[in-house]
């Protein structure tokens, strides 16, 4: 326990000392710099309007590059997307929910009652046989092993 606290100890003082230590990446802007160059906003502007091509890079790449249906075909065909209005829950996903609750409360109730009465280490024993041993015990047990 004493060592486990002294080796804590000492990484955390090795950790203070690398931090004060060691040089700092950031390095101050130089006074009376200007906050926003006009080429950095130039950068800044020509980058957002190739957002499409950061879209393989982004989690939601499909939201970003789904198009809107509303042309000749899908008029056409009558290609109809209704979206509701709040996501919801099935019945279904409520269901399992319910079960899987249900498994927990009847696990919770069995802890607290063995809990409460004890743990009985006797109660699945039989006194009916002496029990049952492999012969690859009983002749490690002949050996002396």
């Amino acid at each position: 326990m004493a060592r486990s606290l002294m080796a804590k100890c000492l990484a955390l003082a090795a950790a203070a000392v690398a931090l004060f230590a060691l040089p700092s990446a950031f390095v101050p802007a130089r006074q009376g710099a200007p906050a926003v160059s006009p080429a950095v906003a130039a950068g800044v502007a020509a980058g957002s309007m190739a957002l499409p091509a950061w879209a393989y890079d982004m989690p939601d790449a499909q939201i970003l590059l789904a198009r809107v249906p509303g042309g000749k075909r899908t008029k056409e065909l009558g290609l109809v997307v209704p979206i509701p209005e709040e996501d919801g829950l099935t019945d279904g996903q409520i269901a399992a929910l319910f079960v899987v609750a249900l498994v927990g409360l009847i696990a919770a109730v069995d802890l607290a009652k063995t809990l409460y009465f004890g743990i009985n280490p006797t109660k699945f024993k039989t006194a009916k046989g002496k029990g049952s041993i492999t012969p690859f015990m009983k002749r490690l047990i002949e050996n002396g092993y």
